[in-house]
C-alpha cells in the first residue's frame, strides 16, 4: 500500500470561474478532509500599538506539494517555520478564488498566525469576471455569501482582495460596497476575520497603483481590515500614508509592500530586504512581504535551511515579539518533513515525507533565541540526521566554553497565569560530558523568579540573568530568585497514564526528564519565558539535539481512547478509513497501521489507502494519536479492528 494519494480529490485545489464559486458545496467526505483541524491559537504581541507583519506567499503558481492532503514524499518541499515573526499569512495564487491548502491552515493555526485566501480578477478575463458579479447587489452579495460558506468550512481566517483589471467607473460604488459586505458578513460570522484590499484599482475605476494610501483608494480601506500597498513606494507616500491612516485611528492597518524579488522596491530584495523593511518600520507601519519563497527558488534548494534562517535572521529585529498566553506548550521542533519518521526516538518509517499539518509549534531561531552569550556560538538550528517526534529536531553544532557558564537559548516567550500544577519534561541526546536543562522565567510585580530543571546529579549552574527576554517587561525586577527542580521518575509524574502511553524503547539513545512544578511554587506569578540552556566541561566540538519540550496543566494529562473504526471501497477502489476519537480536540495527527505495520498520518479522523495489488483480504488496522501535549497513545493497548475486503 502506498502513502501517495490516488484519487484528485485528496488534493486541495482553487475554484478558477464564478461558475465553480456559485456552485460550491461542503457535501462529500473528501472536501471534510480538507477542513482545517487546528483553531487559531491565541499569540497576540506584547504591545498592541506595534507595526504588525503580513507574508504573502506566491511560488510557482501555488499548489505544488503542498495541496496534498496526507502529505507527499518529497521531503525538500518548501517549507516554512518562522511563525513568531510574523501575524499573518496570504495563500496567493493566480486563480480567481484561492483556498489555502488545509496543511498550511492547520500549521498557521497551531504556531498563532492567521490564515487568509486570495480572491484575484487579472486583465480581460477579470474585467467580464468582475462585469458579471458586480452586475447587480443580489451578485455581489451572492458571491460574498459563497466566500463566507468557503472560510467557515475550511476554517480560515479571510481574504486578500486583489482586483488586477479595469472597472467600469459606474461600477465602482458596487465593487465597494462588495467589499464592504464581504467584510461584514466575515465579521459576524467569523469573529477575528480579516478583509484585505489590494492598492489596484482607484475611485475612478482606472487600474492605477498608487503605492500610497490616498483618497483615490482610501474609499476600499475605510470599508474593510487594511490596505496591502504596491511596492513602488517613497519615503513621502509612506509619510502621507501614516498620516492619514492615523487621522482614522488605524496607523496599523496599511501594510506596505515589500517584494523579495525587488521588482521595484528599495534595496533590492532578496537578502538585502532588510533595507526597505528598515526604512518601511522607521514610519512605525505593517508590513506586506511578498514573495518571500524566493530563498527557496533563487537559492541552492540543498542549502534551504541556513540560506532560509539568514533570511529571516536579518529581518527579525524588526519583527516584533508576541507571546504564547495558554500553559500548555509542547514541541518536538519537527518542521513538517523529514528524512525519516521517528516515534520516541525510534525510526518508525524509513521513507522521507513533506506533511505542513504535522509542523509542531516552532521556537524563535538565530538571533531572537540568543540571551546569555560568554562568546559568539551557534543558535539552535533545524537538523533532520534525527529526531524524537516527526522528521527533525533542534540540534547544537560547536564548541561551548568550558567556563561552567551555560549557553542560553530563548525558545518561546509566555504571558501565563498558571492556576495549577505543571508536568514539564524535555528529551535531548548527547554523546559528549554535557547538562542540557529547562528554565523557565516568571515575574510577580518586581520580583522575578526563574526554575532550573535539572538532572539529580547536577549543581546549579552560573547563569546570568536574561533580563527582559519578554519584551512586556517595563522595569528590571528588583528581586531575583532561581530555584532548582529535581526530576521525578516517569511513573510518579504520569501515574495511572503511564501505561496508555507509548514508551521510549531500552535501547533509544534519547534521555527524558519528567517533572512537576507545584502550584505552591507559581501561585501568583506569571510565566514569561522559556529558555533551554546547554553547558560543558570541556572545548572541543559538540552535537546537542533536543528532540522534545512539554509544558501543561496537569489537568490536560488526559488520553484520548480511538474506537469504530470503519472502512469503505471507493469508486477508484481506494479504501477510505475513518473512526472516531474521544475527545479530537486534544490530538494533533494520527498514526494509521495496517498488520501493525505503519501506513501513515492523518490531521483527520479519515485516512485514504490504496487497494491491496495481491488476494489478501483480512486485515488489522489500528490507529495511534499524537497528543497536543506531547505524548503518543499506546498502539499495544489500542483496539485492533479486523476488517474483511
Amino acid at each position: 500500500m502506498s502513502e501517495q494519494q490516488a484519487i484528485s480529490d485528496m488534493e486541495c485545489h482553487p475554484l478558477k470561474t464564478l461558475e465553480e464559486v456559485k456552485n460550491w458545496s461542503d457535501e462529500g467526505i473528501p472536501n471534510k478532509m480538507k477542513q482545517a483541524t487546528e483553531c487559531l491559537r491565541e499569540r497576540p504581541h506584547t504591545n498592541e500599538t506595534v507595526p504588525k507583519t503580513l507574508v504573502c506567499h506566491d511560488m510557482r503558481g501555488g499548489y505544488l506539494e503542498d495541496r496534498f492532503i496526507q502529505g507527499d514524499k518529497n521531503e525538500k518541499s518548501y517549507n516554512f517555520y518562522h511563525w513568531q515573526l510574523i501575524d499573518s499569512f496570504v495563500y496567493f495564487s493566480h486563480n480567481f478564488i484561492t483556498i489555502p491548502p488545509v496543511t498550511w491552515i492547520n500549521v498557521a493555526h497551531r504556531n498563532g498566525v492567521k490564515m487568509l485566501g486570495t480572491l484575484i480578477t487579472e486583465w480581460k478575463d477579470g474585467f467580464k469576471i468582475c462585469e458579471e458579479f458586480l452586475a447587480s447587489e443580489s451578485s455581489y452579495q451572492a458571491l460574498a455569501d459563497q466566500m463566507v460558506k468557503i472560510t467557515q468550512f475550511y476554517r480560515f481566517d479571510g481574504w486578500l482582495i486583489n482586483i488586477e483589471n479595469k472597472i467600469v467607473e459606474e461600477k465602482v460604488p458596487c465593487l465597494c460596497k462588495f467589499v464592504e459586505y464581504l467584510t461584514a458578513k466575515l465579521h459576524e460570522t467569523l469573529p477575528g476575520s480579516e478583509v484585505i484590499w489590494y492598492d489596484s484599482v482607484i475611485n475612478t475605476g482606472e487600474l492605477t497603483w498608487q503605492d500610497a494610501l490616498n483618497d483615490k483608494n482610501c474609499m476600499f480601506f475605510d470599508v474593510c481590515d487594511g490596505i496591502f500597498l504596491n511596492y513602488n513606494w517613497n519615503s513621502e507616500k509612506l509619510l502621507s500614508s501614516m498620516a492619514l491612516a492615523t487621522s482614522k485611528d488605524r496607523p496599523r492597518d496599511v501594510y506596505v509592500g515589500l517584494d523579495v524579488f525587488g521588482r521595484g522596491c528599495l534595496g533590492g530584495g532578496g537578502f538585502n530586504s532588510i533595507e526597505a523593511l528598515t526604512a518601511i518600520r522607521k514610519y512605525n507601519m505593517s508590513v506586506a512581504i511578498f514573495a518571500f519563497g524566493w530563498v527557496y527558488e533563487c537559492c541552492d534548494v540543498d542549502n534551504y535551511i541556513d540560506n532560509e534562517n539568514r533570511f529571516w535572521d536579518l529581518l527579525s529585529d524588526l519583527c516584533p515579539t508576541t507571546v504564547w498566553t495558554k500553559g500548555l506548550l509542547s514541541s518536538s521542533f519537527c518542521i513538517g518533513a523529514g528524512r525519516k519518521f521517528y516515534l520516541q526516538g525510534n525510526v518508525c518509517n524509513e521513507n522521507p515525507w513533506y506533511n505542513l499539518s504535522l509542523q509542531e509549534v516552532q521556537p524563535y531561531y538565530r538571533r531572537k533565541q540568543i540571551v546569555v552569550a560568554p562568546q559568539e556560538l551557534p543558535a539552535l538550528e533545524p537538523c533532520f540526521e534525527c529526531a524524537y517526534l516527526g522528521g527533525s529536531c533542534l540540534s547544537y553544532n560547536g564548541e561551548l566554553p568550558s567556563t561552567g557558564i551555560p549557553q542560553l537559548f530563548r525558545l518561546f516567550d509566555l504571558d501565563c497565569k498558571p492556576k495549577e500544577s505543571y508536568i514539564v519534561s524535555y528529551a535531548y541526546k548527547t554523546k559528549g560530558d554535557n547538562e542540557v536543562f529547562l528554565e523557565i522565567e516568571s515575574q510577580r510585580q518586581n520580583e522575578k523568579k526563574s526554575f532550573i530543571f535539572l538532572s539529580e546529579t547536577e549543581q546549579l549552574p552560573s547563569i546570568s540573568d536574561s533580563d527582559a527576554t519578554n519584551d512586556s517587561i517595563e522595569k528590571k525586577p528588583i528581586q531575583s530568585s532561581k530555584v532548582i527542580i529535581n526530576p521525578k521518575p516517569i511513573e510518579t509524574v504520569l501515574k495511572e497514564c503511564l501505561n496508555q502511553i507509548c514508551l521510549p524503547a531500552k535501547d533509544c539513545d534519547w534521555t527524558s526528564r519528567w517533572y512537576i512544578l507545584d502550584k505552591e511554587q507559581i501561585e501568583d506569578f506569571s510565566l514569561t519565558s522559556i529558555l533551554c540552556g546547554l553547558s560543558s566541561k570541556n572545548t572541543q566540538k559538540e552535537i546537542i539535539n533536543i528532540g522534545q519540550i512539554q509544558m501543561f496543566p496537569l489537568s490536560q494529562l488526559r488520553i484520548p481512547s480511538i474506537s469504530n473504526i470503519e472502512i469503505s471501497t471507493q469508486a477508484d477502489s481506494t479504501i477510505e478509513v475513518s473512526w472516531a476519537c474521544s475527545n479530537p480536540a486534544d490530538v494533533s495527527y494520527y498514526i494509521v497501521y495496517l498488520d501493525n505495520i505503519y501506513l501513515g498520518r492523518a490531521a483527520s479522523t479519515y485516512y485514504f489507502l490504496e487497494n491491496q495489488k495481491d488476494d489478501k483480504k483480512s486485515f488489522i488496522i489500528s490507529v495511534q494519536a499524537v497528543l497536543n501535549i506531547g505524548l503518543v497513545t499506546n498502539l499495544a493497548k489500542s483496539e485492533k479492528f479486523n476488517v474483511n475486503i
